[in-house]
């Protein structure tokens, strides 16, 4: 998707109008093909009689349907079946998937917390190829977080030992001037880059500032990256702090991996000099490690990129594939303040991307660039729930 440049930003025009009530079933049903895993004729008349925003309301009042519940039982069940020989490896988080997305009431919050897992990205290739529980673990944190603040979920995600490990921050250590180490750069790249705010810098709409050569202005450098590889140094796997390692030394090392509770800060391990991170930020010397964190990951929320850089793809992924800089500006306006002066708000960002006149006006379908082809994945699930699979 090409990204327009501009040297001196002007706001959007407004849209069209929108519709508040789905006036057919097709209407009703294009609203669920955007905001759940696929329509069923009993979700078509709800729609129908609560209108968009009643709809969402109560879609947003729904307990979460979580994933490591069925994931445990299933592999139980499976080792008792083969005599302790085999827990179905990576079949029952995948049947937990296909359940939730088939049957879940909570349709919205399951869309959402997929539409997080290809941005917030872990795989189930490599590193973690037998991290089933910890994986599925991970997958709910996405959920419980799905309507939640984006500050929060940045927080957990980064202290996830399945994100650790994926990333290799787990066990990221000080520079050592003895054998010549340096900390890992490899989450310090990405949760800039992939998580917060992108390459380069963007106005409010999406679009990309230019400087007075009319080029693209960089979010970051690499002494920017190396600040924070030292910021994200000296967390390790958590462990029960009932029973505590005998040697925190050792257990940074070599424990072993506890892969469901969040990473803990080991203060031997931390770089506590003076760090320079994105925007010209000092994060002082001497602080703790969760000092430091709180630093950098609050400088990264509070980015202006953050709002159409994640606006930008949470519509992809639920309604076009090509947004205008109108549709980006009102999510991302959304997302910086939801009304009540909160920034980073998920459910007024999602309720944004799916009331807004593009996405509910139907003469925006008109357009030759308007629209989204429905993942393989989607088409299945949509083919699974109208025929009551």
């Amino acid at each position: 998707v090409r990204q327009g440049g501009q040297k001196n930003w002007t706001k959007p025009d407004a849209p069209w109008g929108t519709l508040k009530k789905a006036r057919d079933d097709a209407e009703a049903a294009r609203f669920l093909t955007q905001a759940t895993f696929g329509p069923t004729a009993k979700e078509i008349a709800r729609v129908r009689k609560l209108g968009y925003a009643g709809w969402l309301n109560d879609q947003f009042s729904k307990p979460v349907t979580k994933h490591l519940p069925y994931v445990q039982k299933r592999r139980k069940e499976l080792l008792a079946r083969s005599g302790g020989n085999s827990d179905g490896w990576q079949m029952p988080r995948q049947e937990a998937w296909w359940q939730n997305a088939i049957a879940a009431p909570d349709q919205l919050r399951q869309r959402m917390a997929f539409a997080l897992s290809e941005i917030l990205v872990v795989s189930d290739v490599g590193v973690l190829d037998g991290s089933h529980e910890g994986i599925t673990n991970y997958y709910d944190l996405l959920l419980k977080h799905s309507f939640g603040n984006f500050r929060k979920l940045l927080e957990e995600v980064t202290l996830s030992p399945i994100m650790g490990q994926y990333l290799s921050m787990v066990r990221n250590q000080k520079p050592n001037p003895v054998t010549g180490s340096q900390p890992d750069e490899n989450y310090a790249r990405e949760v800039v880059q992939l998580f917060t705010i992108g390459l380069n810098e963007l106005n409010p709409d999406g679009t990309l500032k230019l400087n007075s050569e009319g080029m693209p202005i960089p979010t970051y450098g690499q002494s920017d990256i190396l600040g924070l590889a030292r910021v994200f140094t000296g967390w390790g796997y958590g462990y029960n702090p009932a029973k505590p390692p005998s040697n925190l030394r050792n257990h940074f090392l070599w424990g072993a991996r506890d892969e469901m509770r969040p990473m803990i800060q080991y203060p031997e391990f931390h770089d506590k000099g003076e760090k320079r991170i994105v925007g010209g930020v000092i994060v002082p010397a001497g602080q703790k490690g969760e000092q430091d964190l709180k630093i950098a990951l609050d400088t990264l929320f509070n980015h202006p990129n953050v709002g159409p850089f994640i606006g930008r793809q949470l519509i992809q992924r639920f309604v076009t594939s090509n947004p205008s800089p109108g549709y980006v500006y009102r999510v991302a306006s959304a997302f910086n303040n939801n009304g009540k002066g909160v920034r980073g708000d998920l459910k007024a960002t999602i309720r944004a991307v799916l009331l807004d006149p593009e996405a509910r006006n139907p003469k925006y379908t008109e357009s030759l660039t308007y629209g989204k082809l429905r993942e393989p994945l989607l088409r299945l699930t949509h083919l699974f729930r109208a025929f009551k699979a």
